[in-house]
């Protein structure tokens, strides 16, 4: 007998050394720190509830302070262009020789009867009046990128515009048609931006049926104008262009109504940005609407109309000011640190919120948990001493899952989510101090036995047999909650779960296979807003083709015949490319075939003298622009050809036609020739977006994990929260598929901030589950589900509302917020509330540690001031557990007992 004991003590001292056991006790000493801090916390507060307050609108009212360095910043290229980007590099370094820096004004006319042609003189005579309505429009002749005056020629604005080949004059436009036949076959016929007419027809005409030979135009849908403008170069010269370019788009919606035959849209450089302006600034009404929604929603959960006394409709109105003011802190705070406001962080007011009140729904409801024996001072330390550890888990795994996504190459993402982690941390503190403090007068307000919504009233005596008004009461919430945790604990039921949650696992890995990385700048535009009008005729008339440059600028010798055949191998590399039309322009190839036909010499010294001969014939002087000459006109500097992506390609298209071309010039080529085009800075974001989505994911994984384990305590548990987590984010790319979402800036952002979301509804469940005082596993699920499953739906039930009005904004980027979040609060409580507490039974069904060692360990300080004020709690159900969500205080002497 005597061994049998020895070998048991043996065993437990084994057990105590083991690495579980050690980590349990540190995860065990770990929120024990964290509960005692914030019971001191609460005690500090609960006894000072008017300095905390002061202390708190003086922070708010400091960190506030901020807004006077707003900054609001809308311009496409400071949001979406990653920085120091291989295509800004390559655009610096071609600018040298070929600048691309310029400002496009772009206008489309179209008929605005079916049968009208948009070439008929009533059309012309309106292209004439809005031509004119730009050029007088002060000051045009200052801004516009103009061609430098010669000997031989003036200096002049430069602008493509068919009318230009009329002479702008009224009397030959009736022989509009014929006369444009008749330059089409005049191939040396040169118009202002350098190059022939015939170059420019496709980008003039839009729907445009042509005989190649004869040039007789069959068919013409409408009409393109572009003007070329300076782009400025210091923020004063920004100022002045982009207040042209406003007066200019004021001036033609005016001249819109006076217009007899054709509709006009215009699109400036601006138009994008003041399309996202008026996007952002068109739902602020939804603001007032949200938190009203949100008000009545937290006043009618909280409110317990049939109790007069224990209800809490007036702290729930706190609660939700106090994020508030946590949000006005914190967007103060990030413009304080010169941080870009976006019109993206419009939308994170509504996000915020939800998240704060769901903290303030765990703190509401441990306090009603709370018998009426204990003091104010003590009842407020026991509420933060058993709650504070849970929000503030969840509290860091938020901040976690946005403060990854600072560190993002592109700055509308860095900014929203150092926007997002500042609200969320300031929302917290002002929910652990200023409403902590506003409980306080709530919890007096109880003990003085004054009614809810009306202190100045006392509650009338409850009816006789009737329990006591301030009696801890089990809500129906949870009653429900308790139900359906014993529905979910069937065999039965189990095995339908489970084959739920992997039939939705499978289908988010097959949507996360076929999501599409697309983004189309309608997106963040208003409906029905201008450019969303012109962007739309756009694509009817002038399907996209995007020109691009292959640039030689490093000093090779182009008298060589090996260098000209390399040259002339580049457009061939180019037009051989899947992405890209077969035809180029290419002055090498052209000049090889002139030489070859006049029987010229392109060797040695014979090479410039052919090449001038080149550029002297009308038909082939457009090549001058691709060619830059050595100051004594001698050697040729710097050159380039030119080939073309194929219309209409997607984003995805248009990143592989940028990757692809780099990498079949830098492997196809001996020369150290690059692609570059304009549109390049744009397409690389879409060459990063998945990248850094899976990279940002995957850290925020890892460090969510590592938050969560010591609160969790049990490794078990942990890696179901976190498998819970990574299937949701699979899921929610099953419902981008379904949706048509595609995976860009704003959809990454959501998916991180689904990590976040879904900690959010498990980790509670969890922390309850593990820390529960009931033997089996099964009971363990029905006891967290009863104890904080209701505080988790509310907590999603408020997300929703939070975002819910998204849902008619009239952006479509709003509205993908709102579809994702959706899906996040969604899954996220099928997840917190039916398959985690299904899987904990499965595979967690052992106990971390025993409840009755833990109820000697936690909080001891709690029941000796207890006990020293003369207030002994009667014995409830579980009594022995402290740190049980049940009864999270108890007295030395039920210790002892």
């Amino acid at each position: 007998m005597e061994e049998e004991k020895t070998k048991s003590q043996e065993r437990s001292k084994t057990c105590r050394c083991s690495p579980h056991s050690l980590w349990v006790t540190f995860s065990t000493m770990y929120i024990n720190i964290i509960s005692r801090c914030f019971g001191v916390l609460g005690t500090v507060f609960s006894r000072h509830p008017c300095l905390t307050l002061a202390v708190s609108f003086g922070f708010v009212g400091l960190c506030s302070v901020g807004f006077y360095w707003m900054n609001a910043e809308n311009r496409v290229e400071k949001l979406f262009i990653p920085r120091d980007s291989r295509a800004m590099k390559d655009m610096d370094k071609a600018k040298i020789n070929f600048p691309m820096e310029s400002r496009i004004e772009t206008v489309i006319f179209e008929p605005k009867e079916p049968g009208q042609y948009v070439l008929s003189k009533a059309c012309l005579l309106d292209v004439l009046a809005v031509h004119h309505e730009i050029i007088n429009t002060k000051p045009y002749q200052e801004l516009c990128l103009s061609q430098p005056s010669t000997n031989n020629s003036p200096s002049f604005c430069l602008f493509l515009n068919p009318l230009d080949l009329l002479q702008f004059n009224q009397s030959l436009f009736s022989n509009a048609t014929r006369k444009f036949e008749e330059a089409f076959r005049n191939k040396g016929l040169m118009m202002r931006n350098g190059r022939p007419f015939w170059y420019n027809m496709r980008i003039m005409f839009g729907g445009l049926d042509i005989d190649g030979v004869s040039g007789e135009m069959s068919k013409i849908d409408a009409l393109q104008v572009l003007y070329f403008m300076k782009d400025g170069k210091t923020e004063p010269e920004e100022e002045k262009i982009t207040n042209w370019e406003k007066n200019v788009v004021e001036n033609i919606e005016k001249l819109g109504d006076a217009l007899s035959c054709v509709k006009v849209y215009v699109n400036v450089q601006r138009s994008l940005d003041d399309a996202i302006q008026e996007s952002a600034t068109s739902d602020v009404a939804f603001i007032g609407i949200n938190y009203m929604l949100l008000f009545s929603f937290a006043c009618f959960m909280l409110g317990k109309f049939r109790n007069p006394l224990t209800g809490h409709m007036l702290l729930a109105t706190i609660g939700i000011c106090a994020v508030l003011l946590g949000i006005l802190a914190g967007f103060g705070f990030s413009m304080f640190v010169q941080t870009p406001f976006t019109s993206v962080v419009g939308a994170l007011p509504f996000l915020v919120v939800g998240i704060g009140i769901d903290d303030m729904f765990v703190i509401i409801d441990e306090l009603d948990r709370i018998g009426p024996q204990l003091s104010v001072t003590d009842t407020v330390k026991v509420v933060m001493a058993n709650s504070g550890a849970t929000i503030t888990m969840t509290t860091m795994t938020d901040l976690v899952a946005f403060a990854v996504s600072t560190w993002s190459d592109l700055p509308v993402i860095q900014y929203f989510c150092l926007y997002a982690a500042m609200a969320i941390f300031f929302a917290y503190l002002m929910i652990i101090t200023f409403f902590v403090a506003m409980m306080t007068f709530d919890v007096r307000r109880v003990k003085a036995g004054r009614r809810d919504c009306f202190p100045v009233c006392r509650v009338p005596p409850p009816k006789e047999g009737a329990p006591a008004w301030d009696e801890p009461r089990t809500q129906t919430s949870s009653k429900l909650l308790k139900a359906w945790a014993k529905i979910l604990m069937r065999t039965e039921v189990k095995c339908i779960v489970v084959l739920i949650s992997l039939g939705l696992f499978g289908s988010g890995i097959f949507g996360a296979l076929k999501t599409n990385e697309e983004f189309d700048t309608r997106l963040l535009a208003k409906d029905g807003s201008p450019y969303m009008l012109f962007t739309n005729a756009q694509e009817r008339y002038f399907p996209l083709t995007i020109e691009v440059s292959i640039i030689l600028d490093t000093e090779v010798n182009y008298t060589s015949p090996e260098t000209q055949n390399e040259i002339i191998h580049l457009s061939r590399i180019a037009s051989q490319n899947s992405f890209y039309e077969k035809t180029t322009l290419s002055w090498m190839e052209t000049l090889a075939a002139f030489s070859k036909k006049r029987g010229l010499s392109l060797e040695g010294k014979h090479f410039m003298t052919t090449l001038r001969t080149f550029l002297n014939i009308s038909s082939f002087a457009h090549f001058r622009e691709d060619l830059r000459l050595s100051d004594d006109k001698r050697t040729v500097r710097a050159s380039r050809i030119l080939c073309y992506m194929k219309k209409s390609l997607n984003s995805i298209g248009q990143r592989n036609a940028m990757v692809t071309l780099r990498e079949d010039l830098q492997n196809g080529s001996l020369l150290p020739a690059y692609a570059i085009s304009k549109s390049f800075i744009f397409f690389e974001q879409y060459t990063r977006i998945l990248k850094a989505t899976i990279i940002n994911l995957v850290i925020a994984s890892i460090a969510i994990l590592l938050i969560t384990y010591p609160f969790l305590v049990n490794f078990s548990v942990t890696i179901m929260v976190f498998f819970g987590f990574v299937a949701l984010v699979f899921e929610l790319f099953g419902l981008m598929y379904i949706w048509n979402i595609s995976l860009h800036g704003v959809s990454m952002i959501i998916l991180v901030m689904a990590i976040g979301f879904a900690v959010d509804y498990s980790a509670h469940i969890a922390h309850a589950y593990v820390m529960s005082s009931k033997k089996s596993a099964e009971e363990r699920v029905i006891d967290a589900l009863r104890t904080l499953g209701a505080s988790v739906l509310m907590g999603g039930t408020t997300t929703f509302i939070g975002m819910i009005m998204l849902a008619f904004a009239s952006s479509e980027l709003i509205r993908i917020f709102f579809k994702m979040f959706l899906g996040i609060v969604l899954l996220g409580l099928l997840h917190g509330l039916c398959f985690l507490p299904v899987y904990l039974t499965i595979f967690c069904r052992g106990s971390s540690f025993k409840t009755s060692d833990v109820a000697n360990k936690i909080e001891p300080d709690l029941a000796e001031s207890t006990e020293s004020a003369g207030v002994t709690q009667q014995p409830r159900k579980n009594n022995n557990v402290v740190a049980s969500y049940d009864n999270p205080v108890v007295t030395t002497e039920q210790n002892t007992a």
